[in-house]
């Protein structure tokens, strides 16, 4: 009998599932011969990841939050080093310029840099519209 409850608990367990504490927003931009895709994670900024793809070569790269730099949430955005694809480069890092943890009203529009191969490159995120 012992072993059957303990069976039982550890069955619904498995299919026990955790709230976020935060829902991903999506912006878009392009800017240098790139496409950026971010995917905010309003709640926890730290969530957040971006995907940039190479529009002559169609390579995508995950970039993903180092941390945020400075009292204006200036967020930093490396390769992300575990995907075989990624070669060290002199510079290569995704900034988004002031952003908060949490909105109550989301941003339309996020203004970054792209840096790479000491070149940076300014661009502009717009929000997406949410398809239903």
């Amino acid at each position: 009998m012992k072993v059957f409850v303990v069976l039982a608990f550890w069955i619904l367990s498995l299919n026990a599932t955790a709230q976020k504490a935060f829902e991903f927003e999506y912006y878009y931009g392009k800017t240098h011969h790139f496409e950026i895709k971010l995917s905010l994670a309003n709640g926890y900024i730290l969530a957040s990841e971006i995907l940039e793809t190479n529009l002559a070569t169609r390579k995508k790269t995950k970039y993903i939050p180092t941390g945020s730099s400075g009292k204006t949430l200036n967020l930093v955005f490396l390769p992300d080093t575990t995907a075989a694809s990624i070669k060290r480069r002199k510079r290569n890092k995704i900034i988004l310029y002031n952003l908060k943890e949490d909105y109550e009203s989301l941003p339309a529009k996020i203004k970054g840099s792209y840096g790479i191969d000491l070149k940076t490159f300014s661009f502009k995120l717009y929000k997406q519209k949410a398809i239903h």
